[in-house]
Formats: structure tokens, sequence, C-alpha cells
């Protein structure tokens, strides 16, 4: 598992003393060892660096496929990078759901998320 989530590089550190990014990466590993069906990350970039949030999304795009991964993220980019379906919710409701390509088209979420105007 160290192997699979970048880990074994610094497997004899102490978490405290590891980048921000990789003590992220061992609280999933601490969450896989329960050998988990859904794996809920809420808000997993937080706070990380911009290359150790893609060092950590490219690792969560290698957990095995028996893994279903349910994020809450607000960083769109890697949002857009790494998922296979995104649900939008507005003010605790769905507001739709689709693949991210669709998303990215949907007017009603550029009206929400970016406050474009919806013509027509």
């Amino acid at each position: 598992m160290l192997q699979n989530l970048n880990l074994l590089e610094v497997a004899h550190e102490r978490t405290r003393n590891l980048p921000y990014g990789k003590q992220r990466l061992v609280e999933i590993a601490l969450a896989l060892a329960a050998k988990p069906e859904v794996l809920l990350l809420d808000e997993p970039a937080a706070g990380v660096p911009a290359g150790e949030s893609r060092e950590l999304f490219e690792t969560i795009a290698q957990l095995p496929p028996d893994v279903t991964v349910l994020l809450i993220e607000h960083d769109m980019d890697l949002v857009f990078r790494f998922a296979d379906r995104i649900s939008v919710l507005v003010n605790g409701g769905l507001l739709t759901e689709a693949e991210p390509d669709a998303i990215a088209r949907d007017p009603r979420v550029k009206e929400v998320y970016l406050g474009e105007a919806i013509s027509g």
C-alpha cells in the first residue's frame, strides 16, 4: 500500500514531519486499511500546495477500481481532471449531475458558480 500511495520513500518519517500533501496520503492509507467500498474525501486538497495537490490527486486516481471515491472539493480544476461524474449542489439541493464535459457546458452551473447570466 505504501508504494501504491507514493509513501514508500517516507515510510520511516514521522507523519508530522511530512509535507502536508504526504500527510493527507497517510490519512488516505489509514482509511484504505479498513478496505472500504466507498472512500469519502472532504476537500483533500485544502491547504495543500499546488504541486502536492496534483500528486495527491494523481495518487487518488490510481486507487483500486473497487473503491468508489466520493469527493467534496472546491478546486474545480482538480475536480474536472479527476472525476468521472460530477454532482453540483446549490443551497443543499442537487442542481445537476453529469460527466465533466456536460457540467462544464451547463449554463446553470456557469450562472451559479461563475456569475454568468444565462442568455436566451
